[in-house]
C-alpha cells in the first residue's frame, strides 16, 4: 500500500535533497523538493542551529560595530513614548523619573545577554509557530505529524530570516545607524514594507497595517503554504495557505487594534 503522505498533490516535487547542506541551500532554489524530502524524513535541528548561530553572531556584531550606548537608546525610546503622549521628561514626577531610570538601567543591562536571549526567543518562536500551524493542520484535516510541521516551519524561518540577517549586516557595514535610526528600524534596517517610506504624521493604525505588507512575511507565507501541502494528505498549497494567511491577518488586525487603543505608531 502506498504511503498516504506520498499522495499529497502539494508535494509533487521529488525529494532530490539528501544532505543537510543540500536542504539548507535548496530552500533558496528548490523549496518544493526540500519540503518533499522533509515529508519522508523530518529534520529541524539544522535550520534551528543555523538560526541560533546567526542570531548570536548578529547580536555580537551589532554591539561591536555600532558605537551606540544602550542606555542612550533606552532613554530615547522612553522620550519618544512620552512625546507620543504629549509629555516631556521634565513633566514627570520624581518618582516617575526614578522608575524610568531603573527601566533604562535594566534595559541596558539586558544587552549583555542579548545573544543568549536572542537564541531563546528564536527557538521558542519557532516551536510556538509550529504548534499553531499544527493546530491549523488538524482543523483543515490535513494528515501530518508535529515533527513534519516543525521541520517545515524551521526551514521556512531559516530561509526568510537568514536573508534578513545578511542584508542587515551589509546595511550596517555600509552605514552604521545612530540612535534615531535604531529606534525607527524596529529590529530591521531592511526596507521590506512601505511603512518607512510614508510620513510619520499618518495615523498610527495605518502605519501598523502597512508594516504587515512585508516582502519577507509574504515570502514566509508562500513557503509555509508549499511546505504544509507537501507534508499533508491530499492538500494543495492554495488550500494550506489559509493557515499562515489567517495567522498573518490576525497579526495585522491585532496591530491595528493596539495602535487604535494606545495611539502608538
Amino acid at each position: 500500500m502506498q504511503d498516504a503522505n506520498e499522495l499529497s498533490p502539494g508535494a509533487e516535487a521529488q525529494p532530490v535533497s539528501t544532505t543537510v547542506w543540500q536542504r539548507l541551500k535548496g530552500m533558496f532554489f528548490t523549496p518544493g523538493a526540500v519540503f518533499a524530502a522533509l515529508r519522508r524524513q523530518p529534520e529541524f535541528l539544522a535550520p534551528m542551529l543555523v538560526m541560533a548561530l546567526l542570531t548570536a553572531g548578529f547580536s555580537v556584531f551589532f554591539s561591536v560595530w555600532v558605537k551606540v550606548d544602550p542606555k542612550e537608546v533606552a532613554r530615547r525610546a522612553i522620550e519618544r513614548q512620552l512625546e507620543s503622549q504629549g509629555k516631556r521628561w521634565p513633566d514627570l514626577s520624581d518618582a516617575e523619573q526614578r522608575q524610568f531610570e531603573q527601566d533604562i538601567e535594566f534595559s541596558a543591562g539586558l544587552q549583555r545577554f542579548a545573544p543568549v536571549i536572542g537564541i531563546g526567543v528564536s527557538v521558542l518562536a519557532t516551536l510556538a509557530l509550529a504548534g499553531v500551524y499544527y493546530l491549523g493542520m488538524l482543523l483543515v484535516r490535513g494528515q501530518a505529524t508535529f515533527r513534519q510541521v516543525l521541520s517545515v516551519t524551521a526551514y521556512a524561518t531559516y530561509a526568510t530570516e537568514s536573508v534578513q540577517y545578511v542584508l542587515n549586516i551589509l546595511i550596517i557595514l555600509l552605514r552604521p545607524p545612530d540612535v534615531e535610526q535604531i529606534l525607527k528600524a524596529r529590529g530591521s534596517f531592511v526596507i521590506s514594507n512601505p511603512a518607512p517610506l510614508l510620513p510619520e504624521s499618518l495615523p498610527g493604525w495605518m502605519l501598523a497595517a502597512v508594516r504587515w505588507v512585508d516582502v519577507f512575511s509574504l515570502w514566509f507565507i508562500g513557503l509555509m503554504a508549499i511546505g504544509l501541502a507537501a507534508v499533508a494528505y491530499k492538500k494543495t498549497p492554495l488550500q494550506m495557505a489559509i493557515i499562515p494567511g489567517s495567522l498573518w491577518l490576525l497579526g495585522l488586525l491585532g496591530s491595528v487594534m493596539f495602535a487604535l487603543v494606545t495611539g502608538g505608531k
